[in-house]
């Protein structure tokens, strides 16, 4: 199930990490949870025609960085996922480089996931 067919559940951006789980309900309480170990792999395609390159400074953090390329914090897990960033709780370290997909390809990006979620 979709969390968006959870009719009582507060809606949340488009772009937001959750909408990429799959909902399950447990059937002994009731209570709706998210498959969290449902992988999302999206490899970087090391070409300057989809992605942009991005070194981390002290201050970021992966929700400011989605912030700065896609005028959007949600799409932190776009940040992690398309870099292979295992632990998203620990702040990127100053001077990396990121591959960060382009914004104008981020809505067939989602628009496949959603594809692969809703088979």
């Amino acid at each position: 199930m979709n969390r968006n067919d959870i009719t009582d559940l507060p809606s949340i951006s488009l772009y937001s990490f959750e909408n990429f789980l799959n909902v399950y309900k447990d059937s002994d309480t009731g209570y709706n949870f998210y498959n969290l170990l449902r992988s999302i792999n999206l490899v970087p395609s090391n070409s300057d025609v989809v992605e942009d390159e991005y070194i981390t400074t002290f201050n970021d953090t992966w929700v400011s960085i989605a912030y700065k390329q896609y005028n959007a914090m949600d799409l932190w897990w776009l940040v992690c996922v398309y870099n292979q960033i295992v632990d998203a709780t620990k702040r990127p370290i100053p001077g990396t480089t990121l591959k960060l997909l382009k914004k104008e390809y981020v809505g067939v990006i989602l628009s496949e996931l959603n594809k692969q979620i809703n088979r």
